[in-house]
């Protein structure tokens, strides 16, 4: 299944960012770069944009897609991590951040992903394939 997903109000998004064209950007849920692209398309050679994901097959996706544009930075991570990213990145300030928040469809519509009860699959729900499944109610992993 090729990895599809509309992003959420885009034009509001890119609109309420108000994009310099020589600023730092992060897109904390990278995902599969829709927000991103836009975001790239608007940005100068010594503008940034930095990407962030935990879904190691967003991030492979996301980086085919954003080939063209050199200001950009992939990093796997998660979004509550931005200040240590940043910190590692030696970025002081940026310019705008975005946090789209929630479920892509691609998880949804991807049985192996285990985020749909529509098909017959092992229920996951992991955003982060290479982290180890916890048992409810217990600190062991499986």
């Amino acid at each position: 299944m090729e990895f599809n997903h509309k992003p959420v109000l885009l034009e509001e998004c890119i609109q309420g960012l108000n994009i310099k064209k020589d600023g730092i950007y992060v897109d904390g849920t990278l995902g599969g770069a829709g927000h991103s692209i836009e975001i790239a398309k608007r940005l100068s050679p010594k503008g940034m944009l930095i990407g962030i994901d935990r879904d190691t097959e967003a991030l492979e996706v996301a980086k085919d897609r954003l080939k063209q544009y050199e200001n950009v930075k992939l990093v796997y991570g998660n979004h509550d991590d931005i200040k240590d990213i940043l910190e590692e990145e030696k970025i002081e300030k940026v310019d705008g951040i975005l946090l789209d928040l929630g479920v892509s469809s691609y998880q949804l519509d991807e049985a192996k992903r285990g985020f749909s009860y529509i098909t017959d699959a092992k229920l996951d729900m992991r955003m982060d394939l290479s982290r180890q499944v916890r048992c409810r109610n217990s600190s062991k992993y499986i």
